[in-house]
């Protein structure tokens, strides 16, 4: 029995009971813990008026080898992030950046980068919230922007970054070309887009395993980038640009866990 305390992001919670949760909660040092928080609903309870997705603040638990919950001791809340829920595409990013937390790394498996990369969407997109109608269309490609850093942060993060620098059904090295493709299975560039999917769709014009057709300027976005950017990189690109990453990497993200990411279906259309 070990107890631990950590900055810490509510990324899910369910009802445990009239009074308690139980929640995911991604912490920096100790990675993804799941929690027990007894009384956590209580009008005077110690968890600051109970969990909440896209929430971030201090906690302290109790982790008992024989249980997958580990026990809630402490949660102070620091950042309620209100203004995630005052713009809807802002809302839309930060509820997808933490739902594909439990689906990219595992338990008790540290990720610093991924929690600093995660609060960082989450933080942005309560500033848009937060800032309201003063510049909408700017706010929503800025989000477009994060969305798309973040995302790329993550896949280098857990160590499934695109292979871009090479072939990846060959070995060979890419030659110009206006279209290649991407294969999800491999995880990287081909040369031949041998395929009826498009990444301005996220993927998802045609059915079965395959290979998506992917722009040279996208290929070329994705070459520049490097392991780890800085969000200043995807600010300076055109929406589109960051729109289209967004949608080819959230493709492959769904690829690779296997699973329907209902979350997703907002950035990948009504098909995704």
């Amino acid at each position: 029995m070990a107890l631990i305390e950590d900055q810490a992001i509510c990324v899910r919670t369910w009802d445990w009971s009239e009074t308690s949760q139980t929640a995911v909660m991604l912490t920096r040092e100790h990675g993804m813990i799941r929690v027990l928080a007894k009384g956590s609903k209580r009008e005077r309870s110690a968890f600051s008026g109970g969990l909440e997705v896209c929430t971030q603040g201090g906690m302290a638990a109790i982790v008992k080898p024989s249980s997958e919950l580990a026990l809630m001791t402490v949660w102070d809340l620091v950042q309620p992030m209100l203004g995630v829920r005052k713009h809807l595409k802002a809302y839309h990013c930060a509820l997808l950046g933490a739902d594909l937390i439990p689906r990219l790394i595992q338990d008790h498996d540290p990720h610093a980068e991924v929690y600093d990369a995660l609060y960082a969407l989450i933080k942005f997109c309560d500033q848009v919230g937060v800032g309201g109608g003063r510049d909408v269309q700017a706010g929503e490609d800025q989000v477009e922007a994060v969305l798309a850093w973040f995302l790329w942060t993550v896949l280098v993060a857990v160590g499934a970054m695109p292979i871009v620098d090479h072939d990846v059904l060959t070995g060979d090295q890419l030659t110009q070309a206006d279209v290649y493709g991407f294969s999800p299975q491999l995880g990287g560039i081909t040369q031949d887009p041998i395929t009826s999917r498009d990444e301005s769709s996220g993927g998802t014009n045609a059915g079965g395993e395959g290979v998506w057709r992917i722009r040279a300027q996208t290929v070329e976005m994705m070459n520049a980038l490097g392991e780890r950017p800085g969000v200043e990189r995807f600010l300076e690109r055109p929406f589109d640009q960051n729109l289209r990453l967004s949608r080819l990497l959230g493709s492959y993200i769904r690829e690779r866990v296997g699973t329907d990411i209902p979350s997703m279906k907002w950035l990948l259309g009504s098909d995704g």
